[in-house]
């Protein structure tokens, strides 16, 4: 059996075609590459209580994917665009899909002082991961460790694996430099998420949403010792309700999402760097049935570097986080970056524990959840052409006021109320290794693979799976002029 998808949005194409007629006439190099590659990914997943669904555990899919990236530069801007359609053949299933990765950015600079970004990225697929990892332009994570709460990179539920999605991101930002060392930036972000009608995938639904994202701040060094900055961000999330009935109420997920970050730095020497971070976040939730959130979150940390090869950044603080109708609790935040080079490789070691909010992950595990994480990692260039990563980590999620069928196992009661200072607890390992080499100028071999475990009080996410990826890629420079 055989599924078409639909093509790219007309928006986008449209945004692309704006964007490259619009560059100006002027003395710049554009170049125009491609590559052609073929790949089998083999996923085992096996559920505690038995077949989640009646639905298929299994995925053995062989892929060809063609791509394109066109590059171009001038004096006062610099464009780059990339396309990279998947054919895919499901042995399991029996069936073919193509799936879609496009991104463009664009950036100008309008004036010595003042640039502008435009941005977009569009991914049709079944694989929660390539949302994340496709054309992205955006880092959530600033030099202290914290998240940035102005990011809009969202995370899909890796529960959902199998159900065939599209989402696009489209985003405005500017940066002008008011005086010497003071700076002001903003933009603005639209996403959405939406299934795909076409898509037989195994997995359940997404929770489809609209999401507009308005974000501004300010830094300033106030000398050659002390620097601030000052960010505050503001979302709007619209969520597509499934039409009510008499078994099943309408339930408007809609809601408010508010965020400020304080920096304030203080720069002792070249090794050494003291970092302060205040974090504020504020939920509110259109429907009365969902308690609003808040957390705070307070940090000191020091940064400061052994050597040119080994780096540490260390802090913490107390954090505050408090739910609709109950107590605030106290608690605290920390983290830990450790890096050492070597040579021929690179060790890490990442430890964090804070509050995040997460409302779009495309299922009802979001909202406020106290995280636990911790992360190694390892990359070996065993010669020019071949290198070796491996990789480990765990985390352990404790989701505030969780709702749907994660209330519902915390509860035990299949009802519309609250849930009191319930939390639903999860816990989740991987372990993964990948090998690359490349050889004969054009050519790349890839082999990877993961063992993911998710233990939480759901049927659908009390699981192990195995993964392995094997690709065979060329890549060239079609034309530079």
């Amino acid at each position: 059996m055989q599924r078409f998808q639909r093509t790219l949005p007309q928006a986008t194409a449209a945004l692309c075609l704006v964007t490259c007629c619009s560059l100006p006439v002027q003395a710049r190099q554009t170049i125009l590459s491609g590559s052609i590659g073929t790949g089998i990914d083999i996923r085992d997943r096996s559920y505690d209580q038995g077949n989640h669904g009646g639905s298929s555990d299994d995925q053995q899919k062989l892929s060809l994917t063609p791509s394109f990236t066109l590059s171009s530069a001038g004096l006062y801007d610099q464009l780059s665009f990339r396309y990279a359609p998947s054919l895919n053949y499901d042995f399991v299933d029996d069936e073919s899909s193509l799936d879609h990765s496009l991104g463009l950015t664009y950036q100008r600079m309008l004036s010595s002082r003042w640039t502008v970004n435009v941005a977009d990225n569009f991914t049709l697929s079944d694989d929660p991961d390539a949302a994340s990892s496709s054309y992205s332009t955006d880092s959530g994570t600033d030099s202290t460790g914290t998240s940035d709460t102005s990011s809009t990179e969202d995370t899909l539920s890796r529960d959902q694996f199998g159900s065939t999605y599209w989402t696009n991101t489209a985003s405005l930002r500017t940066s002008y430099a008011l005086f010497e060392r003071t700076t002001l930036g903003g933009g603005y972000t639209y996403s959405v998420l939406r299934n795909d009608s076409s898509g037989t995938g195994s997995g359940d639904s997404y929770d489809e949403y609209d999401k507009h994202t308005f974000s501004a701040n300010i830094s300033h060094g106030f000398n050659a010792y002390w620097r601030g900055s000052l960010g505050g961000n503001y979302t709007r999330g619209l969520y597509k309700e499934p039409p009510p009935s008499a078994l099943a109420p309408s339930t408007n997920s809609d809601l408010n999402q508010y965020g400020l970050n304080l920096g304030l730095d203080y720069v002792q020497s070249v090794r050494n760097f003291f970092p302060f971070q205040y974090s504020y976040s504020q939920t509110q939730y259109d429907n009365d049935t969902r308690s609003d959130t808040q957390s705070q979150q307070w940090s000191l940390g020091w940064n400061h570097s052994f050597d040119p090869q080994t780096t540490l950044a260390i802090g913490g603080g107390p954090s505050y986080a408090k739910t609709e109708g109950q107590d605030g609790t106290w608690g605290y935040n920390a983290y830990l970056d450790f890096t050492k080079q070597y040579q021929h490789a690179t060790w890490k070691v990442q430890l964090s524990k804070q509050y995040e909010t997460n409302n779009f992950s495309g299922t009802d595990e979001s909202g406020l959840t106290d995280t636990y994480s911790a992360k190694t990692s390892f990359a070996y260039q065993y010669t020019k052409n071949l290198g070796l990563d491996i990789y480990g980590r765990y985390s352990k999620e404790s989701q505030i006021d969780p709702q749907g069928k994660y209330r519902d196992a915390v509860t035990g009661l299949v009802t519309q109320t609250q849930t009191g200072d319930n939390t639903y607890d999860k816990d989740i390992y991987e372990i993964g290794a990948g090998l690359s080499y490349t050889f004969a100028r054009w050519y790349s071999l890839g082999l990877k693979y993961s063992y993911y475990v998710s233990e939480g009080q759901t049927e659908s996410d009390q699981y192990d799976e195995h993964r392995i990826m094997l690709s065979l890629s060329a890549s060239k420079e079609f034309w530079r002029w």
